[in-house]
């Protein structure tokens, strides 16, 4: 692989989530938003995880789980697999998930609203759009904030949104 330009970086399409406000922020980003892809038909997986059943001795039921997960991936992208646990093995910044559905893998990173990706997190991402992959961003936001739908450059921290909330009720 070359070394990444600024003008490879792609946009990331960043999915607004409000939820009701809670006591504890704790856990609540990936809680929220692994529940709703599988509430959605997605399977999940957790996206550091690649490759788990050939590198630690775990549990069955896990690796019966990521074993199905690898052979997915060698059907749809068999040149990309090891790269993938390349990736998770030395590259501190893979998304939260990867998600499967109907053919179509897609990994999924969540912030809470106020949090932004990091340097890493922007570099992993980027190579894994150069492979092909879908990647989301899921922002687990208060009722109130507007944005629901946006594309975000990765390299200018430039929003583009594509969908908002109209108008907020009782008021």
């Amino acid at each position: 692989m070359s070394q990444t330009l600024l003008h490879d970086f792609k946009t990331v399409k960043i999915v607004c989530v409000p939820i009701p406000k809670s006591k504890t922020k704790f856990g609540l980003s990936e809680k929220h938003a692994k529940k709703r892809l599988e509430k959605s038909g997605w399977e999940v997986w957790r996206g550091g995880n690649i490759g788990l059943q050939r590198r630690y001795e775990t549990y069955l039921n896990v690796k019966r789980k990521y074993e199905k997960l690898s052979d997915l991936l060698n059907k749809q992208y068999p040149e990309q697999h090891d790269y993938l646990m390349l990736l998770c093995a030395v590259h501190h910044g893979m998304p939260d998930f990867l998600c499967h559905r109907n053919g179509v893998f897609k990994f999924v990173e969540c912030k809470l609203g106020y949090e932004s990706l990091s340097k890493r997190q922007k570099v992993c991402i980027n190579k894994l759009l150069q492979l092909g992959f879908a990647v989301e961003v899921h922002k687990i936001v208060e009722k109130q904030t507007k944005t629901r739908i946006a594309d975000l450059n990765l390299v200018t921290g430039q929003k583009i949104i594509k969908d908002a909330q109209k108008m907020l009720k009782g008021y």
